[in-house]
């Protein structure tokens, strides 16, 4: 196991999303400072350690949401009207440069239709007119509905969660507390990448809720014990993830983390 990457921003890591790409190493990161009411996105290239760049993107706003990571660009959805919850736009952004490469007013992302398309649709009165993008220019083209699915791939793993009353929480919790010397688990994330198990846990401590990564061999060595986060209000959702062999994982709401699973 091998410390890939580790950055700490000044805002809040709001989002991270992987380039659906399986052989890419780059992560597209929407980040967020609740104080001036900005937001601002990254992409991070873990396999040579950097960020290529971090910016304030051109059109953009408090509301504007990373949506996907696909064919070079990262996707934004703009909310023109903040009262009411449906997005207005889309934008993407080059993945290379972050700079804005076009928007598409009216229009609203619905899913990465292969071979360099999007599809998208636009609000006609009370329904919906779908059409494909081609996701490098933004022009418009009409429906292809003669195109292949595309054949998807599970590129990234999320944890399941297990609470209390969950089937296996009890056995969880107790194999937590053995391998920590007594830590009592409220909620567990849980991973598998053979031979590795991997947890993100939460405990209690003095009315605030403590974080940690702990990651063990399938014959129970202990490989890392990490506390991830302190004095949080409550339990968040998950903070990790797994492309491949790359776990991904946040520390303190604005520390990007990696290890790579040998």
């Amino acid at each position: 196991m091998q410390n890939l990457f580790s950055f700490r921003f000044s805002e809040n890591i709001w989002r991270v999303m992987p380039d659906a790409d399986p052989g890419s190493s780059l992560w597209a990161i929407e980040l967020r400072n609740p104080e001036r009411r900005e937001v601002s996105f990254a992409v991070i290239d873990i396999h040579n350690f950097a960020v290529k760049w971090q910016r304030q993107v051109e059109g953009t706003d408090w509301w504007t949401s990373l949506m996907a990571f696909s064919d070079g660009h990262i996707f934004l959805h703009n909310y023109r009207y903040p009262e009411i919850p449906e997005p207005t736009d889309l934008l993407a952004v080059n993945a290379e440069t972050g700079l804005l490469s076009w928007i598409l007013p009216n229009h609203l992302l619905v899913s990465n239709a292969g071979n360099g398309l999007l599809e998208v649709a636009t609000k006609q009165g009370d329904l919906f007119k779908h059409l494909h993008c081609n996701a490098a220019t933004g022009e418009l083209l009409p429906l292809n509905t003669e195109l292949p699915e595309p054949a998807y791939e599970i590129i990234l793993t999320e944890p399941v969660r297990y609470i209390e009353g969950n089937t296996y929480f009890g056995r969880l919790a107790q194999f937590i507390s053995n391998a920590t010397g007594g830590h009592n688990s409220a909620a567990i994330d849980y991973l598998e990448k053979r031979p590795y198990i991997i947890f993100s846990y939460y405990i209690y401590e003095q009315d605030k809720t403590v974080q940690y990564l702990l990651i063990v061999t399938d014959q129970k060595q202990q490989v890392l014990h990490e506390k991830l986060s302190e004095e949080r209000e409550g339990i968040g959702r998950s903070t990790m993830m797994l492309k491949a062999s790359t776990l991904v994982y946040l520390k303190n709401s604005n520390e990007f983390s990696s290890l790579t699973l040998s």
